[in-house]
């Protein structure tokens, strides 16, 4: 508890404070209100003065310079690198962030900037959906909400994946959005891919899963990682994709995967086969969302990315100042 100041209010209305002495009460008061957040009335009653004259000696303390009020207003400052990838790829958006030396600390950094963007777009009502993935379980676990919401849901846009050698935790992402938000969860308690299209008709014909899947179509902000395809890499090493269908689609230009469904370097859909198999989200209706926000990072990454922009699924970028110059450069040597 902070000691109380023992000076009568009159000497702020009648006599003139020695300055060292009125310099201490201004600092106090102001740190009271804004680094530990307490109410003027709070104040008052802990320095025996009235409300209004806490209200005033806060207004003195920003006047004399003793606080300074800095707005950061993360849609205002933008770097030369996020804009040209902007720019280049007709984005509303773009946010790259620092180098970091490890990879584990540049997810975090991006995982931050993430929180700090949803902050700037999230409202009442909103439906948030979410892709599964590393990338998105790091944003998960630092969301940091400043403002209390009602009604806000977060639903898993596509399936998940067992018996990978990575947990890609498609289920934990939406309950930890959703117990940030204070909303509600709804989840897609299904595998990524099936053994056939019959199978996948039958199962999306199921009342609750079509349900979560329409729920899916008028998702505001959407978020979703993207994965690089091969035969180590998630999809297949789960074995929902055999070795000679891995080395198929890699002839037919495979680069990536983004909401289970397999791309090639101009974020086209490698093989309808495939993609008739996948439970989750069609990649074009992510091309009609208010916010259809790719969170990538890692020079590993730029190929799956650049597919994700040059297809038009994302129209803002969260990402690395590495991985976005390397994407102004796919881009430019493909012009």
């Amino acid at each position: 508890m902070m000691n109380k100041c023992k000076y009568d209010e009159t000497l702020g209305k009648g006599m003139v404070m020695a300055d060292i002495l009125k310099t201490n009460l201004l600092v106090q008061v102001a740190r009271m209100y804004y680094e530990h957040n307490w109410s003027q009335q709070h104040i008052a009653e802990e320095i025996g003065f009235s409300r209004p004259y806490v209200s005033k000696l806060i207004n003195e303390a920003r006047e004399c310079g003793i606080v300074e009020i800095k707005i950061n207003d993360p849609n205002a400052a933008e770097s030369p690198v996020e804009q040209a990838v902007r720019t280049r790829f007709g984005l509303q958006k773009v946010i790259a962030v620092p180098f970091a030396e490890d990879y584990e600390t540049l997810l975090v950094k991006i995982a931050h900037a993430t929180s700090r963007f949803l902050n700037t777009i999230v409202r009442e009502n909103d439906i948030i959906g979410v892709s599964w993935g590393n990338t998105l379980y790091v944003c998960s676990l630092h969301l940091r909400v400043v403002e209390e919401f009602t009604n806000i849901s977060v639903v898993q846009m596509c399936g998940g994946v067992s018996l990978a050698d990575k947990y890609i935790y498609a289920s934990e992402i939406p309950k930890r959005f959703a117990d940030a938000y204070k909303g509600t969860p709804y989840l897609l308690p299904l595998p990524a891919l099936v053994d056939s299209i019959g199978l996948k008709e039958a199962i999306v014909r199921d009342k609750n899963i079509s349900e979560i899947l329409e729920m899916g179509k008028k998702v505001n902000i959407g978020l979703f990682s993207v994965g690089v395809f091969g035969h180590d890499k998630t999809l297949a090493g789960a074995g929902y994709i055999s070795r000679e269908k891995v080395d198929e689609l890699l002839g037919k230009g495979a680069v990536g995967d983004m909401c289970s469904r397999i791309i090639d370097i101009n974020g086209r859909i490698c093989d309808e086969g495939v993609n008739q198999r996948t439970i989750g989200i069609d990649l074009d209706e992510l091309k009609n969302k208010k916010y259809s926000i790719a969170v990538s990072g890692g020079l590993f990454k730029a190929k799956c990315t650049y597919a994700a922009l040059k297809g038009g699924y994302a129209n803002v970028l969260i990402t690395d100042e590495g991985l976005a110059k390397e994407l102004i450069r796919l881009h430019d040597s493909a012009e």
